[in-house]
């Protein structure tokens, strides 16, 4: 049985090695996708860097405060308030500050002077600013007290990394199994419906062969290019982890070489319980469209339990269930993987849920067996 298991496994690689299409998706775009995540991370933060100036005006603003404004991106170019509200709406102009003739602040509080802010909540960058020129604005009011004035102390009690941690967590999981299983999906999907379409899976069956090595050596080679993509997903997550890093600045996080081994094990496993899935819908399936079409559900719901596991909303019904989500296989991965990431897991966690995946793989490796073995599988 191994021997003939062996055969169709080398097999089946020597015509993913002949394929350059499969190659291609299996080690260049699990690569690609994380690299143009990490480019298109860095464009945009130089992109929020460099627009310092946008279409915002002020008049009668004090001398004193005019620096502070043209920091905060406002044109010190005149303007008429009817012809600039116009433009804001239009969103060609961003915002237009309006101070009060010989604008002056009251300590005592008798006149208080009314700053005009005409701004556009449409406008992303008229948002922006109007944060912007809130924070601005505070410094200038009356000091009646103060709010943890003393810089030397640390008032925040919680994890500094917390946010930046927690941004990863819920980005990276989602992102390693899409990028592992779209490489793969189409070769999953068609290494089985693919010879059923072409019949050639006919002349395989009536081999002295025994159908179950056919099923499991085939569902082997899909999961060796799995591991490949792995690696390639993981190649270029180490890059868009220093682009990330790069843009947080000083707010930026590490991890341990121990934290990436065991991410790499858990969507490992996660991908060889979802190829399983697969080559149940490509052995079910009539033609390679059918399996492409149908792979797409459960891929789909995995997308969307990583979603869930990311979602601040959802944390505190995940805590209720608890134990319980590391034995739903996938989810508990993705699950897993996420507090990996932000807060750490204990070991029995971690091979809980690599297990279950494991075995619910090997599980779907038994029904493809099955279905071989079944003579309806063959073209009639």
């Amino acid at each position: 049985m191994f021997k003939d298991i062996s055969t169709v496994y080398k097999k089946e690689i020597r015509s993913i090695l002949k394929d350059k299409t499969i190659l291609l998706m299996c080690l260049l775009l699990p690569f690609a996708i994380m690299f143009m995540e990490g480019y298109l991370m860095t464009a945009m933060n130089d992109t929020e860097e460099k627009e310092t100036t946008y279409n915002a005006y002020y008049m009668n603003a004090p001398q004193d405060l005019t620096a502070g404004l043209k920091a905060i991106g406002f044109s010190d170019e005149k303007v008429e308030k009817d012809d600039c509200i116009d433009r804001i709406k239009s969103k060609d102009a961003k915002m237009l500050l309006i101070f009060p003739e010989n604008f002056a602040i009251d300590p005592e509080g008798a006149n208080v002077p009314n700053i005009e802010i005409y701004y556009n909540s449409s406008d992303n960058d008229s948002l922006r600013l109007r944060e912007k020129i809130s924070v601005l604005l505070d410094t200038l009011r009356p000091e009646v007290f103060t709010i943890n004035a003393d810089t030397s102390i640390t008032y925040d009690l919680g994890d500094e990394d917390y946010m930046a941690k927690n941004l990863i967590a819920s980005m990276v999981p989602g992102l390693l199994v899409m990028t592992i299983i779209y490489g793969i999906m189409a070769l999953a999907s068609n290494i089985i419906a693919g010879d059923k379409e072409s019949n050639f899976l006919n002349t395989v069956l009536i081999t002295p062969v025994r159908r179950s090595s056919v099923a499991i050596g085939k569902a082997l080679a899909v999961m060796t290019a799995a591991g490949t993509s792995a690696i390639s997903a993981f190649a270029g997550l180490a890059y868009l982890m220093s682009k990330f890093n790069e843009m947080l600045g000083e707010h930026g996080v590490s991890y341990a070489t121990k934290d990436y081994i065991l991410t790499f094990a858990v969507i490992l496993c996660e991908a060889f319980a979802l190829v399983g899935l697969i080559l149940i819908i490509s052995t079910l399936a009539k033609t390679a469209r059918q399996a492409q079409t149908l792979s797409v559900i459960p891929i789909m719901i995995l997308f969307l339990g990583s979603f869930l596991t990311s979602n601040d909303g959802m944390q505190s019904l995940l805590a209720k269930v608890g134990f319980k989500n590391y034995l739903i296989p996938m989810w508990n991965a993705s699950y897993l993987t996420k507090n990996i990431l932000l807060s750490g897991v204990s070991t029995t966690d971690i091979l809980i849920t690599c297990a279950i995946n494991i075995v619910f793989g090997i599980f779907c490796l038994g029904v493809v067996s099955v279905l071989f073995n079944n003579e309806k599988i063959v073209n009639e």
